[in-house]
Order: C-alpha cells, then structure tokens, then sequence
C-alpha cells in the first residue's frame, strides 16, 4: 500500500479474492491486463483484472503507451499534483497527459470525473462538459442532461461548481467495451491524432446507455481547462444471469441471477411395499417407500382414491413405515405418486396391490366342559367328560350306581346294583334271581351284568340280541319253560 487516506480507497464489492478495499493506483500497477479468462466462467485466482481491460497512458506529453509497459514510478506520477505532492489517489491529467481505460465485463466500475479550471468563479468548466452530447451531434442530450435524467442510469451525481471553478459526476464502466478517454493535450491539437495513434481522444465516455463526447473536437486545454481529475470508487462484480439452483441438472456456478432456465430432474423411486400381499378384512397392511434423492416436494399414496400418508411423511424420502387397514373386499390398489414443485419437473409413479379376503364365520362354543380352538370353536371335551351322541354335549356319568370310566362314562353298576331296562342300576331284590335274559352276563349273585354274553349286543330296549339278528328270547326265559314242562306232567298223571 502506498500510505493512502482509507477515504480514498477503492471498494470491492462481491469479488471473490479481492481485498475489500485497495486504491486506485494499485488497481493500475498491480493488475495487469484481464484476459479472456475472465468471462462468465469467472476463471480467475484473483482480483486481477477485474477493473479494466485496457489502459494506455500519455504522461508528459511522451508517447503513447499500453499500461503493462509502464513502470510503476511512471504510473505514480499520475497521481501527484503538479507541485509533485500526493494526490490523495485522484489520478490527474494536466495539460501534454493522456489517458485511457476500458472496463471489464466481469465487473462494473463505478468513476468521479472533475474537469476543473484554475479560472474561479467562471463556467469555463461547465461550458466544457455542457458540449460533450450524446453521439457526438451538436443536437445530442449533453452530458449535464444525462447526469440529471432518471432514464440514463449510467451517469450520475453532477455538481457544477462555478466558484471553485469545477464539474463533476460519476459514471458506471460495465463491460469491456465501456471506455473513458480523456487527452488534456496541447492547444488546439486534433482529437484521435495525437502521435498519431487514434485511440485517445478529446474527451469520449463510452457506456452501456450510449456515447457522450465533445462534438468539436476540442481537448479541454483548448477550452481553458487546467486538468481532469478521475477517481475510481468502487468495483462490483457483474450480475451473471443463468440457473442458479444447486437442484437443477443445469447449475451455473457463475451465475448470479436466475434466469429461469433451470431444468429439473425428479428423483427415482427406489421401492415401494405394502405387505403382507394377502389378508382378512380388518387385518391391516404395512405402507414404506424409498426415494434415490432429495429432489422432491410431496409424496402421495392413495387409496380408493383417498389419500392415506400421513402428514408428518409427506416430505419423507424413506420414512418409518406405517400401518392402513383396507375397508372393502377384493383386490386393492395402493398408488404412490412423487411430486416435485419445480417447474417442468416429471412425476414419478409406482403402484402395489393386496388382496383383501372375507373373514371366515365361526360358531361360538358354549360348552363349559369343552376346549376351544384359536376361533372360539368348540375342540375336545375336557379331561374326565365324554361327548354325549344324543345331546351333543361333553357329559360324566350320572348314575350315582354306577362307576366311572376316565372318559367319565358310565362303567359297571356297583355291587349289588344291576342295569335294569331302564338304563340305570337298581339294588338287586333279595333271594331272587332277577336277570331273566338269557343272552346276558350274570354277576356272582345271578343279577344281570352290564355286558352281553359273546356274540350278542344290546338293542333299543336294553335287551342283549344276536349280533345275527336272531330273534331275542322271550322274558318269560327258564322260569316259564319249567312252568310249562310241570303242567304238562301233571295233565298226564291225571290222565
């Protein structure tokens, strides 16, 4: 740094590897010449470059020359006054000095131009600056005009001060082929021709609304002018118009403003399951997906064409999976649709079906003595009962003179008891013999046993009967037949 006022110095606004501040002579000695490199690709390491495009200097009345072949002491003369003494960064032009800069089209460079006359309180300076029109005619809007018109926004800021003898305003270099040309030169010398190099001219500012210049040729030395004064205040990085969304397949890393031509790509759908694939109305089903990106706003699943993901998943690129129980019968459909509120952005579909099957009927067993299967239904009786063929009901024996099976049927009568026609064991009536079939099993005292001799079975009516189907015999058994026999013997005797 050369010791400047910070007030002075030059600011750098959203340039990436520029200092925040620097002066206007650093920015002439220390950065060369910007190269093609600097464009919308923003290739650069630096600041370097990102003022000016172009610079020649005239000092002295010497020749012209390109800034890059100058050396930085003859580039420091530029900015002291004609006493030799700092010139606070204002770059000065007297008479016999020149000077020309083009911009960059990276950036915008924002000037103060001072024509100023050593002759106080009169319009010397005005007189100049008021003919410099646009386009160089006579006729054109004069650069005061331009400086004060809210259409013309590359000039601004005009201050015409008669007494201290000055002009001033500001105006905006925005691309590399914006210039300001300034040749303070010798009295009555042609603009464009000094040393025959036609590049600095009398006085041309060239910007993007247009080109104001003196439309007579007349450098300011001729006019009565003692010097321009140029300050450069601050730099600004152009606006670079172009896709500036980091989502969009067509990201441009140097644009700044977004064009709207951003295309967009919606994320894949990576799975989608309902499970189980088959059930029973009222059983419910399992709901996930997976997303291959973030690149989404808005996940759908319908069913019956109502939607059933719930609110806090909408948004969820591979959520906790959740539960939904069908309502109808038959096959059903689940569509998941993927959604992406970016403009020309594709929607991604994927379906998944279930099938939903009745609900099988079952009877409630009310059996107390019976198991139930997982449906209620009823199973076997229960340890010590046995399923009753009549009534259908799991049962135990109930004749108090019987025993026990361990299926809890009935077993033989107890003792003394014997099965009576009715079907139950009655006490044996004492001295007799009462079982009077004779195809039965008696017990130990002649009453009838539970069982049927070998080859006979109970019928209907509790008698024993041929398993042949021989008529059974007649009740009135032995007894009746020795009845018989003994009348038949007493009718002969008498005889």
């Amino acid at each position: 740094m050369f010791g400047y006022d910070v007030f002075n110095a030059v600011s750098f606004i959203n340039i990436p590897g520029a200092p925040t501040t620097d002066t206007f002579k650093e920015v002439l000695t220390g950065y060369p010449t910007a190269d093609s490199s600097f464009g919308n690709n923003r290739g650069y390491t630096g600041p370097s470059g990102y003022v000016w495009s172009q610079v020649d200097v005239e000092e002295n009345n010497g020749n012209e020359n390109h800034l890059k072949n100058l050396t930085d002491s003859a580039v420091a003369d530029l900015f002291e006054w004609s006493n030799g003494s700092d010139s606070g960064d204002w770059l000065l032009l007297y008479p016999n000095d020149a000077f020309h800069i083009k911009g960059s089209d990276a950036t915008t460079s924002d000037y103060e131009i001072r024509f100023v006359t050593n002759s106080k309180n009169t319009s010397k300076a005005y007189d100049y600056v008021v003919n410099m029109k646009k386009g160089g005619s006579s006729s054109g809007q004069s650069l005061p005009a331009a400086c004060n018109s809210s259409t013309v926004t590359c000039f601004s800021n005009y201050v015409r001060d008669d007494a201290a003898g000055y002009v001033a305003f500001r105006v905006k270099l925005s691309s590399s082929s914006d210039y300001l040309s300034f040749d303070v030169g010798r009295t009555n010398s042609s603009a464009g021709a000094r040393d025959n190099k036609d590049a600095i001219h009398a006085a041309r500012i060239k910007t993007q609304c247009g080109t104001w210049e003196r439309h007579d040729n007349n450098e300011f030395q001729d006019k009565g002018g003692s010097r321009i004064q140029i300050r450069l205040l601050s730099v600004t990085k152009n606006e670079v118009q172009g896709c500036i969304d980091p989502l969009a397949k067509n990201t441009d890393d140097d644009a700044t403003v977004d064009d709207g031509s951003c295309q967009y790509t919606t994320t894949s759908i990576s799975s989608f399951t309902v499970t189980p694939a088959t059930i029973k109305i009222g059983e419910p089903v399992t709901v996930s997906w997976n997303l291959a990106s973030p690149k989404f706003s808005n996940v759908s699943v319908l069913y019956n064409g109502s939607e059933i993901v719930p609110s806090d998943k909408a948004n969820a690129i591979n959520p906790v999976p959740f539960s939904f129980t069908p309502t109808s019968v038959g096959p059903a459909t689940f569509d998941l649709t993927v959604t992406w509120d970016k403009p020309n952005s594709q929607t991604r579909r994927d379906d998944a079906q279930v099938t939903v099957q009745s609900a099988t009927s079952f009877v409630e067993c009310t059996d107390s003595n019976r198991a139930k299967d997982s449906n209620g239904e009823c199973a076997d009786c229960k340890t010590g009962y046995f399923l009753d063929n009549t009534t259908g009901l799991c049962s135990q024996c109930s004749d108090p003179n019987r025993s026990k099976n361990t299926d809890g049927s009935c077993g033989d009568c107890i003792d003394r008891y014997e099965l009576t026609a009715a079907g139950i064991c009655e006490p044996v009536i004492s001295g007799r013999n009462d079982c009077t079939d004779s195809n039965r099993e008696t017990n130990s005292d002649g009453s009838c046993a539970s069982s049927c001799k070998s080859g006979y079975s109970f019928d209907s009516s509790n008698y024993c009967q041929s398993d042949s189907g021989s008529t059974k015999a007649s009740p009135m058994g032995i007894t009746g037949i020795l009845v018989g026999v003994g009348l038949l013997t007493a009718v002969a005797l008498i005889a």
